[in-house]
């Protein structure tokens, strides 16, 4: 079918590039997953204790079996364990902060059979050789969407998404507070999970190569260091980055679950949201006991590029006068 010539406009976005032109795209991070062990015939993945439900979901749908390993508060392996053939190791860039273990001595020990979860880690840039996942809508306004890089040559060919469903939440949260459409995006949470395997979506590719990618990285690494500075003595997570991070959030992690509770709801009394990261793992019975004080202890507090020092001045204030009170 020739292009359409004249009608109506589509949502213009400005014309600008993809961080990783070279990955491959689809409609979500789970999905490239998916993808990514039946190309490599994968038989076991191992996985770390401390993360999403989803990743040993995706591996379980495709009938790979999942082993876990534990990690200590610097988020890195207790032990490094052997594969055996037929078996990856994946491992998550935590908040985007491991870039320099991940580099020093997963890649170097692991090989082509290390997996990257930069799901939490936009702005990291994937080694050579390494495959390496990405999930973009956890750092900018897209609904779906998911990068494979360093895939293996193979049979990629996907059938389409569609995403013009996808796309009430974000455009609501323009006109709108966020609570009047929270329950909008958790929908489209909900059909990602149960989605099949497709290529990413023409809307949220557009929206993508729109953006300008180096103002969001610069924005969010000011602002992870400004909350180091502010909250690093109350912080008990002691992984600040040697150089400039484009993070996903500042963790804070407190002393108990009950003090992180109490922080997390006078924050929400006053709209600041915190995410609650992978509460499954508390009450998962082989969960270690660094992973059950990370699922419970620690608060995801937003450094995102429509914050600047004002807002995070007053999210340090606020959680400073908050801790004073506990």
């Amino acid at each position: 079918m020739p292009d359409a010539i004249g009608g109506y406009f589509e949502l213009e976005l400005r014309q600008g590039y993809s961080p990783y032109p070279q990955a491959l795209s689809f409609n979500s991070a789970r999905s490239a997953l998916k993808a990514l062990l039946c190309n490599m015939g994968t038989l076991r993945l191992h996985l770390p204790h401390y993360i999403c439900h989803a990743v040993p979901d995706a591996a379980h749908a495709v009938g790979v079996d999942v082993a876990r390993y534990a990690v200590n508060l610097q988020l890195e392996l207790e032990q490094l364990p052997t594969l055996q053939p037929g078996e990856l190791l994946l491992y998550v860039n935590y908040f985007g902060l491991k870039d320099r273990y991940i580099s020093d001595v997963l890649a170097p020990h692991y090989r082509d059979r290390l997996v990257v979860d930069n799901s939490q880690g936009l702005f990291s840039t994937p080694l050579p050789g390494i495959k390496t996942l990405y999930s973009p809508r956890k750092f900018v306004g897209v609904p779906d969407g998911g990068w494979l890089a360093n895939a293996l040559p193979g049979d990629w060919q996907l059938p389409q998404s569609q995403s013009m469903t996808h796309f009430g939440a974000l455009l609501g949260r323009l006109e709108g507070a966020p609570e009047q459409h929270y329950a909008a995006f958790q929908n489209v949470e909900t059909a990602l999970d149960r989605a099949p395997v497709a290529a990413m979506s023409d809307s949220t590719r557009r929206v993508l190569d729109s953006l300008d990618y180096p103002s969001i990285s610069a924005r969010r690494e000011a602002n992870l260091a400004l909350l180091g500075q502010l909250l690093g003595s109350r912080n008990l997570l002691d992984i600040q980055p040697e150089k400039p991070t484009a993070a996903l959030c500042y963790p804070l992690l407190l002393g108990t679950p009950k003090q992180a509770q109490a922080i997390r709801q006078r924050l929400l009394a006053e709209r600041i949201f915190i995410p609650c990261y992978w509460q499954e793992v508390i009450g998962e019975p082989h969960s270690p006991t660094v992973e059950r004080q990370l699922a419970s202890c620690l608060l995801p507090l937003p450094i995102d590029q429509r914050y600047d020092a004002t807002h995070m001045e007053r999210l340090a204030d606020r959680v400073s006068t908050f801790l004073a009170a506990t």
